[in-house]
């Protein structure tokens, strides 16, 4: 893959802000779901952590992608980043003026994390128009492979990062890294002095708030290729929204051990991403994206079914990898379809529906840990996450 963001000034800035603001929501992806158990919540509640980040995508979601296509994409992604920022502090802030991390009401703790999804979910919208900007329309498909290589990477490194941070300083205090990662986010676009959009063009202007919707809903393989993508983020998501839960008191793992399992996923998960456009290439998109589906299915079985954590660490790393490469491989063919003056549109409508799907994940994820074990909950999201593959794998056609 052609790192064309990379040949410019502004287009390595991009990249790192994007990196560090998806690596700080990354890192809160752990640190939530532990902070409740801190705090006397269920494992319940803990898995409901991740739901609960994921509500402002599906609330802001049609109204942020129509923003980034008709505002100011610099200020808007400076702006969310900023308040991300001060999201990220609330909860260190609030203990270092009194009250024990033990102490902190649930409802705050899942406030400040929807808080940081909220200013996400801008920065998420506007960054599709502003690649197209950054790279031009000859460069877009590479530009676009490398923001969503980026994007996956923070989101990978994030929860390794946090994993490590509990076991070095605590919970609390790794979110003074996690509101540090948003606030070097907010300088780094702030000081982009190429000019990002929104587009000039009439249609771009008159298009609703809902057209995003519509250019998926009249294409055939944007039909088909997000209604595969929710039913395996539906599957998958049970494992990530119960994670910490699985690995702290199925496998009974230290905080320590949590993150090198974590970081040794994360870095794995790479391979992935790199391997997305030369499978591509060789397989042609339908095969690819059939191997990502085929490969995610057999690493779920086999994390489901770890006896410890060494098996249950090489299958989650098998997991990370046919994940970031099915998940670049579904960005790219959806944002290829996609009009330049529709990107934020179209992008986000991509991410609330997968949203939209690891959400309804989360919530049975919750509901079943109340009544069987995590383990069980795993083998119960691995076999669904087979019959998604098996039931994919024929109908998954991508045409030109």
């Amino acid at each position: 893959m052609k790192g064309v963001l990379l040949r410019s000034r502004d287009g390595r800035r991009f990249l790192v802000a994007q990196l560090m603001d998806s690596m700080a929501g990354g890192l809160s992806l752990v640190v939530l779901p532990w902070m409740v158990l801190d705090a006397g919540g269920s494992r319940s509640l803990a898995g409901a952590a991740f739901l609960i980040a994921t509500i402002p995508y599906l609330v802001l979601g049609l109204h942020a992608g129509e923003l980034g296509d008709r505002r100011g994409r610099r200020r808007i992604m400076v702006t969310a980043a900023v308040l991300q920022a001060v999201a990220a502090s609330v909860l260190p802030l609030t203990v270092a003026l009194g009250p024990a991390a033990s102490d902190l009401p649930l409802a705050l703790i899942f406030a400040a994390g929807m808080g940081v999804t909220a200013g996400r979910v801008f920065v998420d919208a506007a960054a599709f128009g502003a690649t197209a900007r950054l790279v031009g329309a000859e460069h877009f498909v590479e530009g676009q492979a490398n923001l969503s290589l980026v994007w996956s990477l923070g989101f990978l490194i994030g929860p390794a990062l946090g994993g490590g941070l509990i076991g070095l300083v605590g919970a609390v205090e790794a979110l003074w890294v996690e509101a540090a990662g948003f606030a070097l986010a907010a300088v780094l676009l702030a000081s982009i002095r190429t000019e990002l959009g929104p587009e000039t063009e009439e249609g771009a202007r008159r298009a609703g708030v809902l057209s995003g919707v519509g250019v998926v809903a009249r294409d055939r393989t944007l039909r088909r290729l997000t209604s595969v993508s929710m039913a395996w983020n539906l599957t998958v998501n049970v494992f990530y929204a119960l994670m910490v839960v699985f690995l702290r008191t199925h496998l009974h793992a230290t905080g320590p051990e949590a993150g090198r399992m974590l970081a040794i996923g994360g870095a794995a998960g790479l391979a992935g991403g790199a391997l997305a456009p030369l499978a591509r290439e060789r397989l042609g998109p339908t095969g690819a994206l059939r191997a990502g589906l085929i490969g995610s299915a057999a690493a779920s079985v086999v994390l489901a079914l770890a006896p410890g954590l060494g098996v249950a660490t090489a299958a989650f790393a098998a997991l990370e990898i046919t994940g970031l490469f099915f998940i670049t491989l579904m960005i790219g063919e959806r944002q290829t379809r996609a009009a330049p003056a529709q990107q934020a549109r179209v992008g986000i409508t991509g991410r609330m529906a997968a949203l939209l799907a690891a959400s309804i994940g989360a919530v049975a994820a919750s509901a079943l840990v109340a009544v069987i074990s995590p383990g069980g909950v795993f083998v119960v999201a691995a076999a669904a996450t087979v019959v998604v593959a098996a039931v994919s794998v024929p109908l998954l056609r991508v045409e030109g």
